[in-house]
């Protein structure tokens, strides 16, 4: 096989891929219509796949009477059942097809953020597919940095990033060599020490999760500290507060970069320079923002982030609904890029907040209403129907009667009266076991 040349019935090739988007302008070369003639090839490939080889998928097709001539673009994917966390955690195995080899197959265990952990596979292929595609990333961030060989350090957890790296290493030693080096800091360690590992190592580049960045960078501005500045910061993983992003792009400026990622979908998206929104790497994840009965919405209307791997055969996912909020964004990005974009919204979509009257409330709602109080960070644990906890980590000169106040207001208005409400002030939010800070759970 050539590197411009793959079967309809094989993942995508390796080869064809990095020759598809090595060199950053490349994906700015493809005119949107190239992209999506692109996208919806791999579309047809996938969804013939799982028509005959995938149980699930096989039996949804066909009770409602659809065969893959149906799917000509990533629009019909909306024609398939939305694919529920409940679905997948109920019977994984109905997800891979019929006569894989297991034994070939990465497994990967969600983070259960939404209190349904879920086993996910993926084939080599797949995995070799969903790393390429973030060559985009990584060719924006070697233009900051200036260079294309640097130290990079990350605020993290081992995990299945370190399981996704560790296989690359085996299944394919040359995609290797184009990793940074890099050192691994723990999310759960003392930020001081983490200060001494970063001024010893003097990193170009600093990643990881969104919290931990803020964290260590607030320390920062907060105790005098110092390290050598790194050229640039990603985060993915849980959110960056946008006042930890000021912090970091106006005070120590240093360019802040998202991605977007999952265990069922690698590469979802990145942030490009401008900043206006997660461009969608739809080459490979296909991605539509839905309600919840599962119909597409408008740009501009928040909803469910829908996605659609398509590249892996091993767990095949078709019109997942991924857990997080998300709208999509209209028009074509100023940085010259044609992938579509998204922007992601605060909370996951599945936790909703339950009330002795009426309806579960959704989470999100919760969080706009006490960033209009003013917090800053924040966390919400809902003990029992009507009992909450509340952990604040506030800003100078805030006065806590204060913030109180807003807070029991804030939630008696949205959840209904007679809540008992605790307000705490812990010096850092509780993390996960894997290392996320959650605005809102249930224990």
């Amino acid at each position: 096989m050539s590197g411009d040349e793959r079967t309809d019935d094989s993942a995508v090739d390796f080869r064809y891929l990095l020759s598809q988007v090595w060199g950053e302008p490349r994906d700015r070369k493809l005119s949107a219509d190239e992209m999506a003639a692109r996208r919806d090839e791999r579309v047809r490939s996938i969804v013939r796949f799982a028509y005959d080889r995938v149980p699930w998928y096989g039996r949804a097709l066909r009770e409602r009477g659809l065969e893959p001539n149906d799917f000509r673009s990533a629009a019909d994917l909306a024609l398939l059942p939305v694919v529920e966390h409940e679905d997948l955690s109920a019977a994984p195995d109905a997800f891979l097809p019929r006569d894989v080899r297991m034994e070939t197959l990465l497994e990967l265990k969600t983070s259960g953020s939404t209190m349904m952990p879920r086993r996910v596979y993926h084939d080599p292929e797949g995995i070799v597919a969903g790393w390429a595609v973030k060559l985009r990333e990584r060719a924006l961030r070697d233009r900051i940095v200036g260079e294309a060989r640097y130290r990079s350090a990350s605020l993290s957890m081992d995990g299945n990033p370190t399981l996704v790296r560790e296989h690359l290493r085996t299944i394919a030693p040359a995609v290797w060599k184009l990793v940074s080096e890099s050192r691994k800091f723990s999310v759960f360690e003392d930020t001081a020490r983490v200060v001494e590992g970063l001024r010893e190592w003097r990193p170009q580049h600093l990643s990881g999760y969104g919290s931990a960045l803020g964290r260590l960078f607030r320390y920062l501005k907060e105790s005098g500290e110092s390290i050598p500045l790194p050229k640039a910061v990603s985060f993915s993983s849980d959110a960056l507060a946008p006042l930890e992003r000021r912090i970091i792009e106006e005070e120590f400026g240093v360019p802040v970069l998202g991605n977007y990622g999952a265990t069922e979908a690698f590469a979802i998206g990145f942030e490009c320079e401008k900043g206006d929104g997660y461009h969608v790497h739809e080459d490979v994840c296909h991605v539509r923002i839905a309600d919840p009965e599962g119909r597409s919405l408008e740009p501009g209307v928040p909803g469910s982030i829908i996605v659609s791997n398509l590249v892996n055969r091993g767990t095949v996912l078709l019109n997942y609904r991924q857990g997080d909020l998300g709208e999509a964004v209209a028009g074509q990005c100023g940085c010259g890029r044609t992938l579509p974009r998204i922007q992601l919204l605060a909370g996951r979509d599945m936790l909703f907040i339950e009330r002795a009257e009426g309806i579960p409330l959704h989470q999100y709602k919760l969080y706009r209403a006490l960033k209009d109080v003013g917090l800053y960070r924040w966390q919400v644990v809902q003990t029992a129907l009507q009992q909450f906890t509340v952990r604040v980590i506030s800003l100078p000169g805030q006065e806590p009667p204060k913030l109180e106040v807003g807070i029991r207001e804030a939630m008696t208005d949205l959840i209904g009266a007679g809540l008992d409400i605790t307000i705490e002030y812990p010096p850092e939010l509780e993390r996960t076991r894997t290392g996320k800070v959650l605005a809102y759970y249930r224990p």
